[in-house]
């Protein structure tokens, strides 16, 4: 909840916006760290593995759901966690420090002690199964959504908001659109690649518009795309916009002529499902859980720039098929909402609380 612009940020504050507003025969509380005067990485182990535990037997939780991979290793009543990818221990690049490692068989450790474990995808279900040991039936796959306020081009208001984000980002070619991350796995040079290839074959003059930034200077885990931009003589033609507000995020997805996402990865991939609720034409990679999210709704490609390449000509030199891969994106981002995501989840814990026969109908705290 500190985090909103991260994925978990978003999975939790959307599903607790939607069990605010009808949790059943649950009373949800939301249960934070205070503000203790420690360092940010002590501040979390300590929250996690020591305050948690002593705010949810303050608060006579009956119930305590973790909306992502670090629940405690006591656990005094049943515990649900929601772990959306493993990919330190799928992805060797990732693994860090001997520290963060360390962290790592400490929550690994935890999950296997829940009541369940939640995921967004079967993709991510089955890793979890493997590299953690959870088995099958203390598992749950529950998608997650695009944000309310995702959406296509609908009125006069729309296109003023969305002309006015170009202007401020000083866009005025049709541009092809990257969101999701600057870290290995997302296989920018592939896009860049791609692009530079697709460039020469296009009557158009695109433009390539990533927004976002790296997280950190970590050049291994965040290699720096500016040599990569000159030496394929990109400079006039890919934009990095930095981070952008969510209200921006949105106009640039309605503005695209397509979004493109090469990433090897993820545990469900919410900005393609953002992209596809915007009603732009999407080139995936089909890698991971990410043919789940896509379906038949774009263009899924294995994420090599030769491919990236082709798919960009054929997506962008035929109107026609723009326009069938915006309708059929509304269609397949219509599949997915937060009040879905939040009915599953009522689902979950009601199979994680073991209720009394003869209290059937009463509330019970569930801490969050």
């Amino acid at each position: 909840l500190e985090q909103p612009m991260t994925g978990a940020g978003q999975y939790a504050t959307h599903l607790w916006r939607e069990l605010s507003a009808d949790a059943g025969p649950f009373e949800p509380h939301v249960l934070t760290p205070g503000r203790r005067r420690l360092p940010p990485k002590v501040r979390k182990i300590w929250w996690e593995q020591v305050g948690l535990p002593r705010a949810a037997q303050a608060a006579l939780a009956q119930l305590v759901h973790v909306p992502y991979f670090a629940a405690p290793l006591r656990q005094r009543v049943p515990y649900v966690v929601t772990v959306h990818d493993v990919i330190p221990f799928t992805l060797p690049d990732y693994g860090g420090s001997a520290q963060m490692r360390a962290y790592l068989r400490l929550v690994a450790r935890a999950a296997r002690t829940a009541r369940l474990v939640l995921t967004d995808s079967e993709h991510a279900r089955a890793d979890i199964k493997r590299t953690l040991g959870v088995p099958d039936e203390r598992l749950r796959v529950i998608p997650l959504a695009a944000g309310e306020h995702f959406g296509p081009v609908t009125n006069d208001d729309d296109l003023a908001s969305v002309a006015k984000t170009l202007r401020r980002h000083q866009l005025t070619l049709p541009f092809v659109l990257n969101v999701g991350g600057f870290d290995r796995r997302k296989r920018l040079p592939a896009v860049l690649r791609g692009f530079a290839a697709a460039l020469a074959q296009l009557d158009e003059p695109y433009e390539l518009v990533i927004a976002g930034a790296p997280h950190t200077s970590n050049t291994a885990l965040y290699p720096p795309l500016e040599p990569l931009i000159r030496e394929l003589g990109l400079s006039g033609r890919v934009r990095l916009v930095g981070f952008v507000s969510e209200d921006d995020k949105r106009d640039l997805y309605r503005a695209a002529s397509a979004f493109v996402f090469a990433s090897e990865y993820e545990g469900f991939g919410l900005t393609p499902l953002e992209a596809l609720a915007c009603g732009a034409p999407v080139i995936c990679s089909k890698r991971s859980s990410l043919p789940e999210v896509v379906g038949d709704a774009g263009l899924l490609i294995e994420p090599e720039p030769e491919t990236l390449a082709a798919a960009l000509v054929t997506v962008l030199s035929n109107p026609a098929l723009r326009l069938y891969l915006r309708q059929r994106a509304l269609a397949q981002a219509a599949t997915f909402s937060w009040r879905q995501t939040a009915r599953m989840t009522i689902e979950a814990y009601r199979e994680a609380l073991v209720m009394p026969d003869t209290d059937m109908g009463a509330r019970r705290s569930c801490a969050y």
